[in-house]
């Protein structure tokens, strides 16, 4: 009635991920909510929450990539997958298939990653 489109919703939980230590490689790495940390308790998040809103910062010496999926081996190609720059982020909530876990892959070992995660309990 007034043109307005409802909000996106980004999940009820928010979770970070400090992957420049985590992960020392350039792999495939998957990922889930229990790997993130809520940012409101300092808790790791409960486990299988499905993946609402994804944020992430590089500041790598180039494109880090990510699959909405669960890698198949940790040396997957990166045709066809989402090249990560300095910043990127998605509502996976608009996904027809639901994402309850990730796969990230850095440019180089030592790269700075950080990933913010919106997640939905239900």
């Amino acid at each position: 009635m007034l043109n307005v489109t409802a909000p996106i919703i980004a999940g009820n939980i928010r979770g970070v991920y400090d992957a420049s230590t985590a992960i020392n490689n350039t792999n495939w790495n998957d990922l889930t909510s229990a790997n993130f940390k809520d940012t409101t308790t300092g808790n790791a998040c409960d486990p299988n929450l499905k993946f609402a809103w994804l944020g992430i910062s590089n500041e790598g010496s180039g494109s880090a990539f990510l699959k909405y999926r669960a890698r198949t081996l940790a040396t997957d190609t990166t045709d066809n997958e989402i090249a990560v720059g300095q910043f990127y982020s998605d509502d996976l909530a608009t996904l027809l298939n639901r994402v309850t876990t990730i796969a990230i892959k850095k440019a180089a070992a030592g790269d700075k990653v950080r990933i913010v995660a919106g997640f939905a309990k239900s």
